[in-house]
């Protein structure tokens, strides 16, 4: 085993307790403080070969609060996600409505597109469906780059205007 390794090593089994309190008391469930000493550890492997005696204390607390700033975080956007739909989410949907909406408008813009100029129509659909870029729909059809950002533009504000009339 390398040197660094059993510096890692000798420091999680010494010292794993202490940090799992360390972040026990900056975590709303105090009952995952175990998984993110874990996650500190684990992070700390992938860099293991920068660590020594001397550096390691502050590393491990370092690495302990950005793994506790990350996690509450992602608590709150739980949280507030949650609260969210507690509040105002809908309690039950209608699958059906919804999905007869969906083939109108599906619908209303196959009916826009195929209304488009040619060129306008296929810059469109290879951004709209294929998911291309701009650059790479520039390549494929040999226009310029503004010329599909043109084409591009006026597409789409077309296509707002036409659905706001559908909706």
């Amino acid at each position: 085993m390398e040197h660094y390794e059993q510096v890692l090593t000798s420091y999680y089994q010494t010292h794993r307790s202490a940090i799992c309190s360390y972040i026990a008391r900056r975590i709303p469930r105090s009952y995952m403080a175990e998984d993110l000493v874990q996650d500190v550890f684990i992070r700390l492997w992938g860099v293991r070969q920068t660590i020594c005696e001397v550096t390691i204390k502050a590393l491990v607390f370092t690495v302990a609060n950005n793994i506790i700033t990350d996690h509450l975080r992602r608590y709150m956007h739980r949280r507030a996600y949650s609260d969210y739909i507690t509040c105002f989410g809908e309690h039950s949907s209608n699958v059906t409505a919804e999905r007869i909406d969906a083939d109108d408008l599906a619908e209303a813009e196959l009916r826009v597109v195929t209304a488009m100029p040619p060129k306008r129509r296929k810059v469109y659909m290879l951004s709209r469906f294929d998911g291309m870029s701009i650059d790479d729909i520039a390549a494929e059809l040999d226009m310029g780059r503004r010329t599909v950002e043109t084409h591009l533009f006026i597409g789409r504000r077309t296509m707002r205007r036409e659905l706001r009339r559908c909706v």
